[in-house]
């Protein structure tokens, strides 16, 4: 079987190979996809537009919600061959719905239910939906979703395991740790985060008296004041290696969403040896076993929150026990081997 395999525009993966190999980002390819070849089956990536197509690729991406339109009618040359067409999510992957003559399987990250979103983005997504021969989701609770109020044929909808790379994660000793405090860390840019609620909850621990120091990696603003702890103002990539072997645990705040917001983040503090208190969004307790791995609490509640990472924090025999079943569950169910390998059944499905 030979799958082709079309990135967003902004990824290139002989410049992310190399990046790869100096240690800055994880795994050989964007998402692990080459392990899609790990049972013998050829795997090619689309090559970027360059010059004038590449110009107005990213005009017209700026005009259609992200979609990438030209880049897909420009890619008939290089799906010559295939027998399958795979996108990670529906940027690329709806409009190569439109364009390929091949089965197109495709991820969806972002979409919502189809009355949240206006009419020409409603239109073109259900006819991008429709022209998929197979859809995927790293989050159970959109697969309902897709189902019912996408009218999607419930034998095209998938959901796939998110996976990492848990060697450039790995398991980070805890005396590298700073004895005289206890640092949560957190990081995240999409719109499901809710920094002000993991703020609040983070100065109701310290008014109880522990010595509890958020580093938060966003490009959001936020409000942290500077006794409380660090915002760091940028992509940390290898740099969470060292946030995650200082941290004592890891909290994840959300707005409620079925998207899977959160999901890469809690991983990656599991493959670290870090317990995780996250919102209980749906979807979320497919990742953090509740109670063996990690805490999840309700949305919108600093209080929950605040008693979670207290609790942890006060009882750090528990949280270390957490964090080593949490490594275990990543090493055992949540690489990116593991992921290729249900997208390759997947793909295998529809060819």
């Amino acid at each position: 079987m030979h799958v082709h395999v079309e990135l967003p525009e902004e990824l290139d993966v002989e410049e992310y190979r190399q990046r790869n190999a100096r240690g800055e980002i994880p795994d050989h390819t964007p998402y692990g996809l080459h392990h899609l070849g790990d049972e013998g089956d050829v795997v090619t990536f689309r090559r970027p537009a360059r010059g004038l197509t590449d110009w107005a690729a990213r005009k017209v991406r700026n005009q259609l919600d992200g979609y990438e339109a030209v880049t897909a009618l420009s890619s008939a040359r290089q799906r010559r061959g295939a027998d399958a067409i795979f996108c990670m999510d529906e940027r690329t992957g709806l409009p190569a719905a439109f364009t390929a003559r091949r089965p197109v399987v495709t991820g969806v990250a972002w979409l919502e239910r189809p009355d949240q979103l206006a009419g020409t983005h409603r239109r073109s997504a259900e006819g991008g939906l429709s022209r998929a021969a197979g859809i995927f989701t790293q989050s159970p609770a959109m697969v309902p979703i897709l189902r019912e109020h996408w009218d999607v044929d419930p034998e095209r909808v998938h959901a796939v395991r998110l996976g990492i790379d848990p060697e450039f994660y790995p398991e980070q000793p805890l005396d590298g740790r700073d004895p005289g405090g206890a640092t949560i860390t957190s990081v995240g840019d999409d719109r499901g985060r809710d920094h002000t609620t993991l703020v609040s909850a983070v100065n109701r621990v310290r008014q109880q008296g522990l010595p509890a120091w958020l580093e938060l990696a966003t490009t959001l603003h936020v409000d942290l004041p500077p006794e409380a702890g660090v915002l760091h103002a940028r992509r940390m990539n290898a740099a969470m290696r060292g946030l995650y072997e200082r941290s004592s645990l890891v909290a994840i705040a959300l707005r409620p969403n079925p998207q899977g917001s959160g999901l890469t983040v809690a991983l990656e503090a599991l493959a670290s040896g870090r317990p995780v208190v996250a919102t209980d969004n749906p979807g979320m307790d497919t990742y953090v076993d509740h109670g063996r791995t990690g805490l999840l609490v309700p949305p919108g509640d600093p209080e929950a929150m605040a008693e979670a990472i207290g609790g942890l924090l006060a009882d750090p025999e528990r949280a270390a026990e957490m964090g080593r079943a949490g490594r275990k569950d990543v090493e055992a169910r949540f690489t990116s081997a593991h992921m290729a390998a249900d997208l390759r059944d997947i793909i295998r499905g529809v060819v």
